[in-house]
């Protein structure tokens, strides 16, 4: 799967688990975050060793992250309809984590969520050990190599699968009131995203090529607009107390 976005449908058989839901997720998209850095890796992110070692403790750094500091500033801001929608539900870290032995099942959710991301990129990228079990995904179909259609099938029908989970939970879950909000950092978000996407894409050999290095690229521009405004968010919180 190109796309990053599209891995999280790989956890939703687990979400019926004890497995923490949002650890999962981080879990299925955690070897792809170096690709949205400006810098080479030092380390590879695709591998089993990999899944236990530099995935699992960059898979907690997110994930405590993302309730500690991201995750109120992300719904303060949401646009009303969304935020109606998320009242009451608990947010940051506490009550997640019950001492060193919280952290187990967190852990667990993270393997198998990077797990899931390792197993399908095996077989939708050349070189990897999945493709290179099926030597027919190196066929061409129309020109492409297999696991290349693979990839960006596989993508589409994640994203579809992943809006018809919430589609569901949308329509039964009733807004409450909220006061009118502040939506503009979902406006310069995206807009820095665009920038990032349209800067990454010129100079690449193929479409497909241009829209890999648009996604990394906005991406990358997209989360790092997105962490100056969590900061300041938080900034602005600390000062006003």
């Amino acid at each position: 799967m190109p796309f990053t976005g599209a891995h999280p449908v790989a956890v939703l058989p687990f979400l019926r688990t004890r497995l923490p839901a949002s650890a999962l997720v981080v879990g299925s998209v955690v070897p792809d975050l170096p690709s949205y850095v400006p810098v080479d890796p030092l380390w590879k992110t695709h591998t089993w060793t990999a899944v236990v070692t530099v995935d699992l403790l960059t898979g907690l750094l997110v994930w405590a992250l993302w309730h500690g500091l991201v995750s109120r500033p992300l719904v303060a801001t949401a646009p009303r309809p969304l935020r109606a929608r998320l009242v009451g539900v608990p947010l940051g870290l506490r009550g997640r984590l019950t001492g060193a032995q919280g952290l187990v099942p967190v852990a667990a959710a993270v393997v198998v969520g990077a797990a899931t991301h390792v197993v399908l990129d095996a077989f939708t990228h050349p070189r990897r050990w999945g493709v290179d079990l099926l030597p027919v995904l190196y066929e061409p179909w129309a020109g492409v190599p297999a696991y290349s259609w693979l990839a960006d099938v596989g993508g589409a029908v994640g994203l579809l699968v992943l809006a018809g989970w919430v589609a569901p939970w949308w329509r039964r879950t009733p807004p409450a009131p909220v006061p009118p909000g502040r939506p503009w950092p979902w406006v310069v978000v995206p807009l820095a995203g665009v920038v990032g996407a349209l800067a990454a894409a010129p100079g690449e050999p193929d479409t497909r090529s241009a829209a890999v290095e648009a996604a990394f690229g906005g991406g990358g521009a997209a989360l790092g607009a997105a962490a100056v405004l969590v900061v300041g968010w938080q900034l602005r919180g600390v000062l006003s107390r």
